[in-house]
């Protein structure tokens, strides 16, 4: 509780003080809770062209990555998600899936690489706002 209230008042100060001029840019939540068998970080917010993952991970349990994603949106066109595994320090995409753009979609990726770094990238062909809620399970 306290600690909601510090960072409630952080926020609001951060806030009050962008204000002050400049340009804008919109910031996506994170967040994770743990549970007694595995931890789900999420990542929440909205993008027009596309959006990653903000943090990478490697693999704890198997060679699973459970993910799902729940999105809102009135644009047509493609949603995209590509699992990108970073190789030689770069970013390739590495597999895809397409989720729904109104609704919930778990996306379950089997990896050949334990200790690789992934992330997921989010694209939208019809460069309209999409809002987002991303949860993966590690």
């Amino acid at each position: 509780m306290k600690k909601s209230i510090i960072a409630s008042l952080a926020l609001a100060l951060v806030l009050s003080l962008s204000s002050f001029g400049g340009t804008q840019k919109a910031e996506a939540a994170d967040w994770s809770s743990t549970g007694s068998i595995w931890t789900s970080y999420y990542h929440s917010g909205s993008f027009y062209n596309y959006v990653y993952q903000r943090t990478a991970y490697n693999m704890t349990y198997d060679n699973e990555i459970w993910t799902t994603v729940k999105a809102s949106s009135s644009a047509s066109g493609t949603f995209t998600a590509r699992l990108q595994k970073k190789t030689d320090g770069v970013w390739k995409n590495y597999k895809t899936k397409y989720p729904a753009k109104n609704g919930t979609t778990t996306m379950n990726w089997t990896v050949d690489n334990k200790k690789a770094d992934y992330r997921v990238k989010f694209e939208n062909s019809s460069g309209k706002k999409i809002t987002y809620t991303f949860k993966l399970m590690q």
